[in-house]
């Protein structure tokens, strides 16, 4: 088990698929993650705590707004909560995904368990690692 996910750390899951929420929530939580997921944007903008965690796992294409508008959105408002996201998409070769993007990771769905937890352990470690501002 990777150092981060011994320490029960806290993520917010965003995945409008009941069954990829279910799976990814089950998944985290069996690496000792705190997980609490969300059906869209707009749900988990409406919950107070929702970028209160250590880790944001965003789907890229969420019916309403997207994952990446959920993460300007987050940003304008001064939340730094770094992101992960996933996408069943093939749209990750163009300039305008590149930019939307920026310097986040990406998965690309179907990804195997430790690819998530490797990417959300490295998404902290960074995290940890960052110079103070």
């Amino acid at each position: 088990m990777n150092d981060t996910a011994s320490k029960s750390l806290r993520i917010s899951l965003v995945d409008d698929d009941a069954s990829v929420r279910s799976a990814i929530s089950r998944l985290l939580r069996a690496h000792n993650f705190i997980c609490k997921a969300y059906d869209s944007a707009e749900s988990a903008l409406a919950d107070a705590d929702f970028a209160s965690v250590d880790c944001l796992v965003l789907d890229v294409q969420l019916s309403g707004m997207n994952g990446f508008a959920l993460r300007d959105r987050l940003r304008q408002s001064g939340k730094t909560t770094p992101c992960l996201f996933i996408t069943a998409g093939t749209e990750n070769d163009s300039v305008e995904w590149k930019l939307a993007i920026g310097n986040s990771p990406c998965l690309g769905k179907p990804f195997g368990e430790s690819q998530l937890v490797d990417a959300i352990d490295g998404l902290l470690n960074d995290r940890n690692h960052a110079p103070e501002q």
